[in-house]
């Protein structure tokens, strides 16, 4: 059955136009990081959920594993669908928590707007997401107004009151609106165990919402994984023939993500993905992980 989750993710396989070839034949193997580290040139990890959480939440291991992988020498980035502020606070942020990547090092999906925007031209919108993410917007040229001269609503976190929620949803419900997701994350694993959901869960409902009076809805651009151009980014940023894994705790983005571009990827199991909904998600969403860490 495919829950409310996996049905956002595999909405967003069918808008993006790549595939993924014969990956159903994968048999993910279970490993630790140490046994596969002289495998990969470089490592890419996402970062909450995998390495740290909200606060100064570090996973076990986590620092572990980035000591180990600085101290062979390995290639590190750090790809994350955060879009709460720029790469180069992100990247403080990290080291704060001991893991010291550097701004370039970090490949963040609201470093995707800039880019973005060059093609669309927005230069307002009504923003939904923490106070820090304005700096994203700013970046691209692009204020955080209460009532946008086009109706352009911009998503980052899931901080939405039911206020505001239908005042977005209004905004939507207007002719040639536009949707920006700023971080395609459905869902997150809170350091509990459980999980809540997040930015792509509240996006999805504002889509569905912006269809309810004409029926045509408004025009959605995502940026993050799973879709391609983050990847994309991070890819080029190696040599030729770099051998690259991707580690991550999430199906729909990071391991999907990776495949796309041709990496391979590592699924960290019992943080975004249970461990008795494992064979679900790779059912449904038609993804496998090389590895289970």
């Amino acid at each position: 059955m495919e829950t409310p989750e996996l049905q956002v993710y595999r909405h967003y396989q069918q808008i993006i136009p790549e595939s993924i070839k014969a990956n159903r034949f994968i048999q993910p193997k279970k490993v630790s990081l140490f046994e596969i580290m002289d495998d990969y040139d470089a490592f890419c990890f996402d970062g909450y959920g995998t390495l740290y959480n909200r606060g100064n939440f570090i996973y076990d291991g986590a620092l572990e594993w980035y000591k180990a992988l600085r101290s062979a020498g390995k290639q590190m980035r750090l790809v994350t669908n955060a879009a709460s502020n720029t790469d180069s606070v992100l990247a403080e942020e990290a080291a704060q928590r001991g893991f010291d990547f550097k701004a370039e090092e970090v490949f963040s999906s609201g470093s995707l707007l800039c880019e973005l925007n060059q093609n669309l031209n927005i230069d307002q919108v009504y923003y939904i997401g923490r106070p820090t993410g304005e700096r994203v917007l700013e970046k691209a040229g692009i204020r955080a107004v209460e009532s946008p001269t086009n109706p352009v609503v911009a998503v980052s976190s899931n901080v939405a009151t039911p206020e505001i929620f239908d005042y977005a949803s209004r905004i939507l419900q207007e002719p040639n609106s536009i949707l920006l997701v700023l971080n395609p994350d459905v869902c997150a694993p809170k350091t509990d165990g459980t999980k809540e959901n997040v930015s792509g869960t509240l996006s999805e409902n504002l889509r569905f919402r912006s269809m309810e009076k004409s029926g045509k809805g408004c025009k959605t651009y995502y940026v993050g994984k799973p879709f391609p151009r983050l990847m994309e980014k991070v890819r080029a940023s190696f040599k030729e023939n770099t051998r690259v894994l991707m580690v991550g705790d999430t199906l729909g983005t990071d391991v999907y993500g990776a495949k796309l571009v041709g990496f391979d990827a590592a699924l960290v199991v019992g943080r975004n993905v249970p461990f008795n909904e494992v064979k679900l998600h790779q059912k449904v969403l038609g993804v496998k992980p090389d590895y289970y860490l």
